[in-house]
């Protein structure tokens, strides 16, 4: 477009002709083209009802004039019209894009087309929101919902892992009351030995065997032991209790007890829980209590040391030595003492919501449901306790957590729990393990205790032996 503006200022300026002139040259160049026209026809055979005219002042030079004409009408007329034309024309047609076109329809248009998409774009993006928003609230709701179920499958125990929770409340006070049973068979154990006061045994070997004498006749004599055949013989003699030599009133008053005092298997391997609780201090011993005491005596120490140093002078050389040696029996006595009063103190009677122990109401009937459930249908809740106790010994609850439990098939089909139970179940199945691996050591250690005394008591021959041979003067090789 500029350089057209160009061109035809530059034209105007260097052929600008007055407008006379002007319209005389398009005149003449009108009629030499007419009349070349005309002069430039030539002959050539027509069809049917055409006519020839022939050229007969035409001469070479005509075209000549003709191209010289036109080239001047084109540069001096016909390039300023078509530029002037053009530029015309394209003023109106910018005028027309810019202005008419764009102005009054595209600009307006695209405006309503700019508010329109802002506007919906708005709404689609409002739209978006709201999907990501409610997408966002049901994951978060779903994830609720999946905690929620989680946390309830996981905290909602099961029954079986309920049996080591409810069955274990008593087992600490239990394992504290078995000590302290276990301490004052311990000290009575001593006390018949060393001769304490008010002690059957204080006045030495003879009292002691006639207080135990006496107690066998009235509790545990069986009249038909030493072969008894008819009245008179066997024991019918030794168990008369009123020492009248009739039969009415021979052999233990209570028939349940005879030979109790020598009958380890039915006095205490056999039962789970033993009526025994020396830890009142000085509380009335029970039958079982008096049976075992009576055992303890025929197993250790049966015969007592002699309280003959009483009567001399205890501050001699060789009283002592002798004293030493006696106290020396009696501290080897009561280390093998200790495994049968460990037992016993293990099956003695638990606590079971008793006075000293309001905390742990009605174990026992708990454990009584455990073992219940493995008896055959029908069987007696008498014979039940008759087994595991009213009051459950350690030795009682540990046998239940630790073998009864898991000989329920029920117990086997319920491992087929969450995950989490799975895990308290074997989380309280290794804690029961730890307190039987606690039992198992401190049995162990009273073993190893009893093999040093005994391999103590093997040497000390030897020593003796080397002793009297040194002051002698004798080689051993």
């Amino acid at each position: 477009m500029d350089k057209l503006k160009k061109n035809r200022k530059w034209f105007r300026r260097n052929y600008r002709f007055p407008r006379w002139m002007r319209n005389g040259v398009v005149l003449v160049f009108l009629v030499a083209v007419l009349s070349g026209f005309a002069l430039t026809v030539r002959n050539k055979d027509v069809e049917a009802l055409s006519v020839q005219i022939p050229c007969t002042w035409c001469n070479w030079f005509d075209t000549e004039i003709a191209k010289l004409a036109l080239e001047f009408i084109q540069n001096s007329i016909g390039n300023p019209l078509i530029d002037d034309t053009i530029e015309k024309h394209m003023n109106q047609e910018h005028n027309f894009i810019v202005k008419d076109f764009f102005e009054d329809y595209w600009l307006r248009a695209l405006a309503e087309l700019t508010n329109f998409l802002s506007t919906f774009g708005m709404y689609q993006v409002e739209m978006v929101g709201t999907f990501f928003d409610a997408k966002n609230q049901l994951e978060t709701r779903r994830l609720f919902f999946e905690l929620q179920a989680e946390a309830h499958k996981d905290y909602h125990p099961s029954d079986d892992f309920c049996w080591f929770g409810t069955s274990s409340r008593s087992l600490a006070s239990s394992d504290s009351r078995a000590h302290l049973n276990m301490l004052a068979m311990s000290e009575h154990s001593l006390g018949r030995q060393l001769g304490y006061r008010g002690a059957a045994a204080a006045q030495g070997i003879q009292a002691d065997k006639n207080s135990r004498w006496q107690k066998f006749v009235n509790t545990y004599c069986d009249p038909k032991d030493n072969s008894w055949e008819v009245a008179g013989t066997g024991l019918d003699l030794a168990c008369d209790r009123d020492g009248l030599g009739v039969s009415v009133a021979t052999g233990a008053l209570d028939l349940g007890r005879v030979n109790r005092d020598v009958d380890y298997t039915r006095l205490i391997d056999e039962p789970r829980t033993l009526d025994v609780d020396f830890s009142t201090g000085g509380a009335a011993v029970s039958e079982n209590g008096e049976d075992i005491l009576a055992m303890a005596s025929n197993l250790y120490g049966h015969n007592v040391p002699s309280r003959a140093l009483s009567k001399k002078k205890i501050t001699t050389p060789a009283a002592k030595k002798l004293y030493m040696d006696l106290r020396s029996v009696i501290a080897k006595r009561n280390v093998a003492e200790s495994s049968f009063n460990a037992i016993v103190s293990m099956k003695s009677a638990g606590t079971n919501g008793d006075a000293s122990a309001p905390t742990q109401p009605d174990v026992g009937a708990y454990m009584a449901a455990i073992i219940k459930d493995l008896m055959p249908t029908g069987t007696p809740d008498d014979e039940i306790y008759a087994i595991l106790g009213e009051n459950p010994s350690y030795y009682a609850q540990l046998e239940v957590l630790s073998k009864k439990i898991y000989q329920n098939p029920d117990f086997i089909a319920n491992l087929y729990d969450t995950p989490a139970n799975v895990k308290r179940k074997s989380v309280a199945m290794k804690a029961i393990g730890l307190m039987l691996d606690r039992a198992l050591f401190e049995s162990e250690l009273r073993q190893e205790m009893i093999l040093s005394v005994m391999l103590s008591s093997e040497l000390g021959r030897n020593v003796s032996t080397l002793n009297r041979d040194f002051k002698k003067g004798k080689r051993h090789k």
